[in-house]
């Protein structure tokens, strides 16, 4: 029997083009996630602060004084926070929020007419937001994205189940939305992991990864560190997200996970910044990217690897950072 009953999760394509020249960052993923976020708020928040952003939204957080936070979709989504009387993860300051946004595109200049991809990946209940977030990433087309803010057209959106081919979800030229019952879940992690060898993987970083370990970010992670961090990140969505506590011996299978060794690794350190707005400062988000070989008996982790394929891993992956894949 599946482990998580209740995990669900779906993964789409979006696709937009440049209606004026759009000047992207070196990585695109904060810049998406954070007119992205602006875009929703102006949308749906029934409030307005004296002090926005370029984009509009508002700068300090109001959804926990809001009299209808308990309705609207913004805070859920945002501004996930462990409810007064949730039994579980109560020390949590926070939860990770259940999408990730993931540039697909590189940086540089798109011109007018050029074209840009990048996935979004709901987990659990955010999947019934999703026509909230088609219309928001089309306001954000009108308002404007990267240095200059180019405006875009949001021109086609597709799902990506496991091991087939794309479905049509949304095109412009009817702007009809389609196919958005599908759900992937935890079965389909169990299934990829089928494909895995049992006493070594390799995984390969893709996009900046920030796992902690005593407090402090790792640059060559030990197994068990890996499995913490993608363990508490899976627990932490299942709860919030999907109404279902992950039932696991934790501190049996971390103590395995000590046996596990990395046998190579070639892995970098990866800098980069982006500015917040709430915070009003430039912040660096570095992390690892590269490949690190473990080896030991991995068969009761493989289905959690799998899994962390697409929800990723460590901090920030709202915006991508965090995307690895087993070789």
């Amino acid at each position: 029997m599946s482990v998580l009953n209740y995990f669900q999760f779906a993964r789409y394509r979006i696709q937009i083009q440049a209606k004026e020249p759009i000047l992207m960052p070196p990585y695109s993923g904060s810049t998406l996630r954070g007119g992205f976020g602006a875009a929703f708020k102006k949308l749906v928040c029934s409030l307005r602060s004296p002090t926005t952003s370029s984009y509009g939204a508002v700068r300090e957080a109001e959804c926990r004084d809001c009299t209808l936070n308990k309705v609207c979709p913004y805070p859920s989504l945002f501004e996930t926070a462990p409810s007064i009387d949730a039994q579980q993860l109560r020390a949590y300051s926070d939860v990770p929020r259940p999408f990730i946004i993931e540039p697909l595109g590189t940086s540089g200049v798109y011109q007018v007419g050029d074209e840009m991809e990048f996935r979004l990946t709901l987990i659990g209940s955010a999947i019934d937001y999703l026509p909230y977030f088609v219309v928001a990433f089309r306001e954000l087309g009108e308002m404007g994205i990267g240095k200059g803010r180019g405006k875009y057209t949001l021109t086609q959106i597709w799902l990506e189940p496991a091991n087939e081919e794309p479905i049509p979800v949304y095109s412009w030229e009817d702007e009809m939305m389609q196919n958005c019952s599908y759900r992937m879940t935890f079965m389909d992690a169990q299934d990829r992991a089928e494909t895995f060898p049992t006493d070594q993987i390799t995984i390969r970083f893709l996009t900046p990864t920030r796992l902690t370990h005593n407090g402090r970010l790792d640059d060559c992670p030990e197994f068990h560190v890996l499995i913490g961090r993608l363990l508490g990140r899976i627990s932490s969505l299942s709860y919030f997200h999907c109404g279902e506590p992950l039932q696991l011996d934790f501190k049996g299978l971390l103590a395995d996970a000590s046996d596990i060794q990395i046998v190579h690794h070639q892995l970098k350190w990866h800098d980069w910044e982006r500015y917040s707005f709430r915070q009003d400062a430039r912040m660096k988000f570095g992390g690892i990217l590269g490949e690190v070989t473990y080896s030991g008996d991995l068969k009761q982790f493989a289905p959690y690897l799998a899994l962390g394929e697409w929800v990723h891993v460590g901090k920030n992956c709202t915006f991508g950072l965090g995307k690895y894949e087993i070789l």
